[in-house]
């Protein structure tokens, strides 16, 4: 039996045409070697998987009886994945090219390296921020996509802007280089290291539980690496788009996860502040989403 190289995982929630142009792109281009694909349903209550499996036949499909979430729907995958590379993808990407083979042997040659993270572009072409700095204050003060954020970003002490560290996408770059975390839009990651932190925190619902994995690979031993010869091209919230509400009140209670894991792990000042802003920011941000999802349900 020629023994499986590469796993390629997708977790699905709602958005199984999506999941089709990403399977059917992979079908375009695929890694060479033998491979196995999974797929993970965490809506079959409100679509119909036979059409996704008379299309694509080979694929592994896990239908979870409930949303279980991100991480462990990749987890669940995991468990049943006989690769000794590990590569999870959001189900709203496409290949435009065959994109594992480089990172395969990238982390062959250097076995210190446990988690890839890939280039991660928007459909017309937009390079996204996808490697980070670990959380710190400024991360909770500025952000990274608010006003604050962006100017922060753009103001210098020095030789780096304030905000830098929450930004490490080099558009220049050709070579891979050491980050702290990627997100989990694209992760290759090899088997061993997977095993060694045994997967996601299943405590992440959705969100930060790339950032998680990645700080206890690194405690693990292993390196993050941004690898910029390996692209993919990614939609970004195609499943949150009608209603992003939810989206907006999980991300910043994952958020505080992290927060008490790694930042602030006993009762300080600190960590009921960051509770204070972070649900405050939440209750914000979801009632403009929702305003604005009525008025264009309405319009």
């Amino acid at each position: 039996m020629v023994e499986v190289e590469f796993s390629i995982i997708t977790v699905n929630y709602r958005s199984l045409d999506l999941v089709d142009k990403l399977l059917a792109s992979l079908a375009e281009f695929p890694p060479p070697g033998k491979y196995e694909t999974i797929v993970v349903d965490n809506s079959s209550e409100y679509e119909s998987t036979d059409s996704l499996l008379e299309k694509h036949p080979d694929v592994k499909l896990l239908s979870m009886k409930e949303n279980v979430g991100f991480g462990a729907g990749n987890n669940r995958a995991a468990e049943i994945a006989s690769g000794r590379i590990l590569v999870l993808i959001n189900p709203d990407s496409v290949l435009r090219e065959e994109t594992v083979s480089k990172p395969a042997k990238y982390l062959d040659e250097n076995p210190e390296v446990g988690i890839l993270g890939l280039q991660v572009y928007t459909p017309d072409g937009m390079l996204e921020q996808t490697a980070r700095g670990f959380p710190s204050a400024s991360t909770g003060i500025f952000g990274r996509s608010t006003f604050l954020g962006k100017i922060a970003q753009q103001t210098r002490l020095g030789s780096s802007s304030i905000a830098k560290k929450n930004l490490l996408v080099d558009p220049d770059a050709t070579e891979p280089y050491p980050v702290e975390w990627v997100a989990g839009t694209v992760m290759v990651i090899r088997r061993d290291c997977w095993d060694a932190v045994n997967g996601f925190d299943e405590d992440f619902f959705m969100y930060w539980e790339d950032a998680d994995i990645c700080y206890r690979a690194l405690k693990a031993g292993f390196k993050t690496v941004y690898f910029p010869d390996a692209r993919i091209y990614h939609i970004g919230g195609a499943t949150t788009l009608k209603d992003p509400a939810p989206a907006i009140r999980m991300f910043h209670k994952s958020a505080y996860i992290y927060i008490t894991k790694h930042i602030s792990t006993g009762t300080s000042l600190l960590r009921g502040f960051a509770w204070c802003a972070l649900n405050l920011r939440a209750w914000i941000l979801s009632t403009q989403a929702a305003k604005k999802s009525r008025r264009q349900a309405s319009g």
